[in-house]
């Protein structure tokens, strides 16, 4: 090993960065067809950790230290005074630790995430980098603006500002636009095309998304688009609509049958046949498709593939990555188009600061663009559109609409596990569409088992392991199967305003929801193993191998909600919807109770759990709610 650098991640020490560098290259030590972790790794870690947070270094600092000092009261040497054996050993008795598996999976997924991302290993793994040039410039284009380039002391003056492009505001903007109103939407994010979507975890994070993490008892990454076209522009398109009992919820809940299958069924047709939702063919499915409905077929269960807004797509990459080729017609290329071709405007890199308020009404905007110039924007009304953790933050920093105590409250996360299978038979997920099948045998249990299939540079994320056992699993990795299990959950969170400004996420699994967690993952090994699955790797950090014959050990296990890596695509629930202002943020047309023509039109107004994905639903219901505004607005 060659003298280090100077350190960042780790204090000013030969002996702290020596520590860091020893546990990265036994953490990924490499393998035939996957290259180890090198110092260049960890220079390219220290990098996305400053770049991601302030607060990143020094708990990535923290977890090195934490391990080291451990690994001297065990072995009464430091870690890189170890054996490769005894390295590997420590790694996987510190899995098996309450205490040390925090820190041991911190650093697990920080290397992992740099690492199997860096285009030598992508293409040894073999991946392969998106370059698209010479796009199309289509008219629309001409509507949109950099927020630093709109002339100064210039104000913005239109019909209605809507604060962000996602599955909310892209579509309440549209309809708007499409009955006369001049719409400005202001969108914090850039506006980035295909050629943008190399399919590159590390620039896609750090590009098209926005940070957060829910804190609790199973600390838990809720992932958001930061983007013209939101959250959108970063999934599977999947497409699915509530179950009839959620809606009826959602009626009794509220006292109206405005949200009833029947009254919300014209709604869902506009936005279902803006977006072509259709089932994807099965060929473009491959083996994935085939290993869920063998396993499923032969459990007697319910199996279809998943109806999504791609048409014309090929499995041409991850989705969550952005679509390489615009089949998915997410709202950067579909709704967003449609209302700039109707002279709506859209000012993107610019971050909304506060409502302008006059008399108890909404009058527009203040906002700043990325070099701090200021920007302001009048308009007749206000729809804040961020999604269900901004929205909250932006109200609670402005101190408003916060009487009835619920803002930031009822928080909904769909938490989301998986396991994966290993076959005789090549699978090779990805070469085909990521998420293409489902079952909604156990939907009414609250759980929804769909395929997920990730590419090479993000696969390694979804093995809660490390070490050898690591490598000999991603040497494998083109016989492997995965799904994922969505749990409608019983939790509720919250978002807060820190001292500091900064968002803070709290949010517990209840015992109902680890035990859904649980059952969602055996369920789906039986699917795996009925369809000939030779071994089992599910995501309990603990124990993350299992040998085919191993099913009813796995039934038996009473994991921890710490012992189950989780992840959340679906915040909702933050501004309530309801008739009582004392009780609720805003009313059934989205109007907020304590400022007019403020409406809020995003995940936040939707009640939570939906237990399937919520694109379709927060579209659906923008729609609905355009009508509302137009009615208000006269």
């Amino acid at each position: 090993m060659t003298t280090p650098p100077s350190p960042t991640l780790s204090p000013a020490s030969f002996e702290s960065r020596r520590a860091a560098l020893a546990l990265m290259e036994a953490i990924i030590p490499g393998a035939p067809g996957v290259p180890g972790a090198d110092e260049e790794t960890l220079r390219l870690v220290e990098e996305a950790a400053a770049h991601l947070s302030p607060k990143a270094v020094p708990a990535l600092r923290a977890a090195v230290q934490a391990l080291d000092a451990a690994t001297v009261l065990a072995k009464g040497r430091p870690f890189h005074a170890l054996d490769a054996a005894a390295q590997d050993d420590m790694l996987q008795r510190w899995s098996r630790d309450p205490v040390m598996r925090g820190p041991t999976s911190l650093l697990t997924l920080a290397f992992k995430l740099v690492h199997f991302d860096r285009e030598p290993v992508y293409g040894r793994m073999g991946g392969k980098l998106n370059v698209v040039r010479d796009l199309e410039r289509p008219r629309w284009l001409s509507q949109v603006t950099a927020g630093d380039d709109w002339p100064d002391d210039e104000p913005v003056v239109c019909d209605v500002v809507v604060v962000g492009t996602g599955a909310g505001g892209a579509v309440v903007g549209r309809e708007l636009a499409e009955k006369g109103y001049a719409v400005c939407f202001v969108e914090e994010g850039d506006y980035h095309r295909r050629d943008s979507f190399t399919g590159s975890s590390m620039r896609a994070h750090q590009l098209f998304y926005r940070s957060g993490i829910a804190l609790g008892n199973a600390p838990m990454p809720v992932f958001m688009g930061r983007m013209v076209g939101g959250s959108t522009a970063v999934n599977g398109g999947t497409c699915f609509r509530p179950p009839s009992w959620v809606m009826d919820r959602w009626c009794d809940t509220l006292r109206t049958d405005d949200f009833a299958p029947t009254h919300l069924e014209g709604y869902f047709r506009r936005v279902e046949a803006m977006l072509q939702v259709a089932p994807t063919e099965e060929r473009y499915l491959g083996a994935p498709w085939e290993v869920f409905r063998r396993g499923a077929k032969a459990l007697g269960w319910h199996h279809a593939r998943i109806n999504r807004n791609a048409p014309g797509c090929v499995g041409s990459g991850f989705c969550d990555f952005g679509c390489r080729t615009d089949a998915r017609r997410s709202t950067n290329v579909s709704y967003i188009p449609a209302a700039l071709e109707r002279g709506a405007m859209l000012l993107t890199g610019l971050r909304a600061e506060r409502v302008r308020i006059d008399n108890g009404r909404a009058q527009g905007l203040d906002a700043v663009t990325k070099s701090g110039r200021r920007v302001r924007v009048s308009a007749k009304a206000v729809i804040l559109a961020g999604g269900a953790v901004p929205t909250p933050m932006f109200l609670l920093k402005q101190g408003i609409c916060n009487a009835s105590g619920q803002l930031g409250r009822n928080l909904t996360l769909h938490p989301s596990g998986g396991i994966s299978g290993l076959f005789d038979a090549p699978i090779k997920g990805k070469d085909y569409v990521p998420q293409g099948s489902y079952s909604e045998q156990f939907l009414r249990d609250g759980i929804l088992l769909l395929s997920a299939q990730s590419d090479s540079n993000y696969a390694p994320m979804v093995f809660p392991m490390a070490g050898r056992v690591l490598m000999d699993t991603l040497t494998r990795l083109d016989h492997i199967a995965t799904l994922a299990t969505l749990i409608a959950d019983d939790a509720r969170g919250t978002v807060r305003l820190e001292a500091d400004g900064n968002v803070f996420m709290s949010y517990n699994l209840t015992e109902k929801d680890v035990r859904n967690v649980h059952r969602g993952m055996v369920l789906s090994a039986e699917l795996l193993l009925a369809a000939g699955a030779t071994k089992l790797y599910p995501a309990i950090t603990s124990t993350p191998v299992m040998g085919r014959d191993e099913l009813h050990r796995l039934a038996k296990m009473s994991p921890s909600a710490s012992d189950i890596p989780l992840v959340s695509y679906h915040p909702l629930g933050t501004c309530r919807m309801g008739r009582d202002p004392r009780e609720s943020v805003v009313d059934l047309d989205h109007q907020t109770h304590e400022v007019k023509r403020l409406f809020v039109v995003d995940g936040s107004t939707v009640q939570g759990p939906l237990g399937v994905n919520p694109q379709l639903t927060i579209m659906t219901l923008a729609t609905r709610a355009a009508d509302r505004i137009a009615d208000v607005l006269g």
